[in-house]
């Protein structure tokens, strides 16, 4: 074992939860010390900080969503993707079957919830899209916490996770109804909300412990998704608050999202892009290629062959 020579952060993109497995896996198993790092895992206050303290430096890692991190970039904050964690776990409008919303076109004269001012940009888009009055529904911020919304009668739909917040819907109050946003847009993938591993700039003249990072990362992301049974063992013991069968749910309904490689993905990061400069949350001259790389990514076995698409003649 290398004798520990860095000191890091990674800021998560909300309180600790089954999604972040991987990482607490990685941490458990000695994967990072392995690679020379002792990692402070740290949780934020208010999730729509983390891109901005990624940004300005304060930490050397983050997780944040793929529409986020662009978003970010085009702002001016000097973040790079350099992994994913999540890949394209389904987003859309969930709400409780007694709500009566069944289509999109039910929001009308409701409360929709939506995380963050882009979340409020897409509603808006979809509803301008199907044709639907701005002002017949009213927009609500509520944060990442869509399902205390909906129970608490803040909003009757709000904007979350297959895998997370439906879930928890599932678990509190019975049935519910969960609308695509990506079959909503015509995207044809979930990815705009992947969720990404970043950097801010400096890190990237330190790339041996991004390096050291993401190889010990993959590490765990294997181990979870060849032993799921035992990498929630991990996590739970880790943060004991998340052994409950609602948590052991959504761990396993996360485990087809969890990224094998952590590649950033450049079909999806084109997509995202297309979304972005769609809803005018970036400009046309925009680089989407300049918001991720994948140098850094452990060499996988044969990942220097072509897709088998690649070779078969017209």
């Amino acid at each position: 074992m290398s004798a520990l020579s860095t000191r890091t952060t990674l800021l998560l993109n909300w309180y600790a939860n089954p999604y972040h497995t991987p990482i607490f896996v990685a941490h458990a198993l000695g994967y990072y010390q392995q690679e020379g790092i002792k990692l402070a895992i740290l949780e934020p206050s208010d999730p729509s900080d983390v891109t901005e303290i990624v940004g300005m430096g304060h930490v050397d890692f983050g997780v944040k969503a793929m529409i986020h991190t662009l978003a970010a970039r085009a702002k001016g904050y000097p973040v790079t993707s350099i992994g994913t964690l999540l890949d394209e776990p389904p987003t859309g409008l969930i709400a409780l079957k007694s709500s009566g919303i069944t289509s999109f076109q039910d929001i009308v004269g409701k409360r929709v919830g939506y995380i963050g001012e882009f979340g409020k940009i897409i509603i808006d888009n979809l509803a301008q899209l199907a044709g639907i009055d701005p002002t017949s529904y009213e927009t609500v911020r509520i944060g990442m916490n869509v399902t205390d919304a909906i129970c608490r009668d803040l909003i009757d739909t709000g904007i979350g996770f297959i895998n997370f917040q439906k879930v928890e819907l599932e678990h509190l109050r019975g049935e519910t109804v969960f609308l695509r946003i990506d079959q909503l847009a015509g995207l044809g993938c979930c990815c705009f909300c992947s969720i990404q591993f970043i950097v801010p700039e400096r890190m990237l003249k330190n790339p041996e412990t991004i390096k050291g990072f993401l190889k010990a990362t993959q590490r765990g992301a294997a181990f979870t998704t060849e032993n799921p049974d035992e990498a929630y063992e991990l996590l739970c013991r880790a943060k004991p608050q998340l052994r409950t069968p609602m948590y052991q749910t959504i761990f396993i309904r996360s485990l087809p999202f969890f990224s094998r490689n952590l590649l950033n993905v450049a079909r999806d990061w084109n997509k995202v892009g297309s979304f972005g400069k769609h809803l005018g949350v970036i400009d046309d001259a925009f680089s989407v290629n300049s918001c991720y790389t994948n140098e850094m990514l452990p060499k996988m076995p044969y990942s220097d062959l072509e897709p088998i698409a690649c070779c078969v003649s017209e």
